[in-house]
């Protein structure tokens, strides 16, 4: 027996160790990374991300993106996800949680206390160990895996965000662009109007103020067309930020596909799928997770029990190991505050979790709502007030051959059609926009098979009819003549 129990002691020892060297060898589960949120976007929008990052300021240029040929809206949004700096940088908080979660899956490493011999003292030491930390790691763990997931799905909406965000700068462009095409037909428009004011005047038909209100209408039409000019460049520009391609330089060459479908969708079942299954509304749902696992923490962690091994000279030989115990008494402190601020922020992500799940129904309604507008305003435009217009052009021009009208009325319908062409291209904007927020709100692509029973979309858009040139029926000046309508003369 007297030898047995060394051994017992020290294969005791040697279990010990052992159970202590595996634990602290198990690893955490695996962090989210890039090829995470790439999956999360390429099930929800058909686009990824690069493996590895470029370097900052180097351009990188996904498979089947190119400046040369006219730039897509898709094309445009690959490049953002792949080149956006604020994004890059929001994806580098992968790498943080990843450090967190490795962090909390360690366990504390064995302290030992060595106290050399001296006369009337031996030698000895004495191993310390955390024994707390055994069953404190898995839940550590859970909540360092739960914040690593929500960076992840964090991660997946900022980027739904951010292809919106380019879709409608997209569409900006290409309104700006068409607006400037429009406010240059304007000012030849407005012009004509001036020069036969200047005409009437010098034939003694209008008065002084008359011309002037022409020549001035003419003028204001300039200054639109100046200004609208440099709208251009700025919205290529914030377009480019978004790309994260500042340094490029000179026009953007753009290739808009056609504008998206009018659908009757069924938004009462697609705000269903969002809040089950946006990356935001599961983000707030591992939040609400990470929490409570930090109050199991706060309710626990605070209690210390140090497993201690020590040796010292003792009646069988010079060196015996004995075990031993330090733990915490509870008798002040029991993390009291530490548990009231760990149930405060589980509350807190509670409400916050309700939060999302309210600003995910306002996305997806408003959008829905802000879209069929669109659609609706389109078809009215295109089916009503467009026909009438152009009716309105051939009867004018018709009169005005035949001496019953003025020019004026002939070049105030044209200016009618400008307008309306201008509409148009606002309102093909705006449907850009409000199906880009529709996606996102939802948090994918949206396709037919989406449909609900319900009237048919409007139409596409007629062609247009544009004006003829308008020739003057009888050239007036002071030698000569007045002109009067037919109507007028006796």
């Amino acid at each position: 027996m007297p030898q047995t129990r060394p051994r017992t002691r020290a294969a005791a020892a040697v279990v010990l160790a052992s159970v202590l060297g595996f634990a602290g060898c198990q690893t955490a589960p695996p962090a989210p990374d890039r090829t995470t949120v790439a999956v999360h976007l390429a099930q929800r929008v058909g686009h990824t991300l690069p493996r590895h990052p470029s370097p900052p300021a180097e351009l990188a240029l996904p498979p089947g993106a190119s400046f040369d040929d006219g730039l897509t809206e898709d094309e445009a949004v690959a490049v953002a996800l792949w080149n956006n700096a604020l994004f890059q940088e929001q994806l580098v908080d992968l790498g943080l949680t990843r450090g967190d979660l490795i962090q909390a899956g360690l366990l504390p490493n064995p302290e030992v206390l060595l106290t050399p011999a001296i006369p009337d003292r031996a030698f000895r030491y004495a191993f310390e160990f955390a024994l707390e930390s055994l069953w404190l790691r898995p839940i550590r763990v859970r909540s360092a895996a739960r914040e690593a997931d929500r960076t992840a799905d964090r991660l997946a909406q900022a980027g739904l965000d951010l292809m919106r965000d380019v879709r409608q700068a997209y569409a900006d462009v290409a309104l700006a662009r068409e607006r400037v095409r429009v406010a240059g037909e304007a000012v030849k428009l407005r012009g004509r109007v001036a020069e036969l004011a200047e005409r009437r005047l010098r034939a003694g038909d209008i008065s002084p103020q008359e011309a002037a209100t022409a020549r001035i209408d003419a003028l204001q039409a300039e200054q639109d067309a100046a200004r609208i000019g440099y709208d251009v460049p700025v919205l290529e520009e914030r377009l480019r930020n978004l790309m994260g391609t500042p340094a490029l330089r000179g026009p953007l060459a753009l290739d808009p596909s056609p504008p998206p479908p009018c659908l009757a969708l069924d938004v009462d079942a697609l705000t269903q799928e969002a809040l089950a299954t946006r990356p935001d509304a599961l983000a707030a749902a591992e939040a609400v997770a990470a929490a409570e696992a930090r109050v199991t923490f706060a309710k626990i962690g605070w209690v210390r029990v140090i497993g201690i091994g020590d040796a010292t000279s003792g009646r069988r030989n010079g060196n015996e190991l004995g075990p031993g115990v330090r733990f915490t008494v509870p008798l002040f402190n029991r993390n009291q505050g530490g548990i009231a601020r760990a149930e405060a922020e589980l509350d807190q992500a509670v409400r916050r979790q309700q939060t999302v799940a309210n600003g995910i129904v306002l996305d997806v309604q408003r959008a829905y709502l802000q879209y069929r507008q669109a659609c609706a305003e389109l078809d009215v435009l295109r089916t009503k007030v467009r026909p009438e217009v152009e009716t309105a052009i051939r009867r004018a021009q018709a009169a005005y051959q035949e001496g019953n009208v003025t020019i004026f009325v002939v070049l105030e319908t044209t200016r009618q059609l400008l307008d309306n062409m201008l509409r148009d291209a606002v309102l093909t904007a705006d449907l850009r926009r409000t199906w880009a927020e529709l996606e996102r709100g939802v948090g994918r692509r949206l396709a037919a098979t989406d449909r609900a029973d319900e009237p048919a979309p409007p139409p596409p858009a007629p062609p247009v009819v544009r004006p003829e040139p308008i020739v003057p029926r009888q050239e007036v000046t002071a030698d000569e003549p007045k002109w009067t309508p037919a109507r007028a003369r006796p």
